[in-house]
């Protein structure tokens, strides 16, 4: 095995299972996520143009589907940039720890820092792609 592919490989099963578990979870007890308050922010930062239903809905599909794209290795580029912004748009809704005190400011800065390190991952996927051990890969040498 290649080692900088099998790094490849190993990267993307562990970037992707976040997205993954977390786009499961949401779609299971997807009631739960209509109430919480980052969608409920973005719901009406964007106007009130979407339901919170609705937003829910996309923040599941872009977890999941996203998530098993980089996994299987296909389109992983713009999965990864789908990806990216949508961390990017989680940083502030979600986790602006910088509005925060207490607790809730500790808690929330730990998410912030540790979904900059998942944007790290997701650029490195975006510049260097899937590698070999992916179905991109697996096409191309087809």
């Amino acid at each position: 095995m290649n080692k900088p592919d099998s790094a490849q490989l190993i990267a993307r099963i562990l970037i992707s299972t976040v997205f993954i578990v977390f786009g499961f979870f949401q779609f299971t007890d997807i009631a739960r996520y209509t109430n919480n308050p980052a969608i409920l922010k973005f719901v009406a930062a964007t106007g009130h143009i979407l339901s919170p239903l609705i937003v829910a809905y996309l923040v599941a599909a872009i977890d999941l589907f996203a998530g098993l794209l980089i996994l299987v290795g296909y389109q992983t580029r713009i999965a990864a940039a789908v990806l990216i912004i949508f961390v990017l748009l989680t940083l502030f809704f979600a986790h602006a720890f910088w509005t925060m005190e207490g607790p809730a400011r500790i808690a929330n800065q730990a998410h912030f820092y540790k979904n900059l390190t998942l944007i790290g991952g997701l650029l490195l996927i975006l510049a260097f792609g899937p590698g070999r051990y992916s179905l991109e890969g697996r096409l191309t040498r087809s």
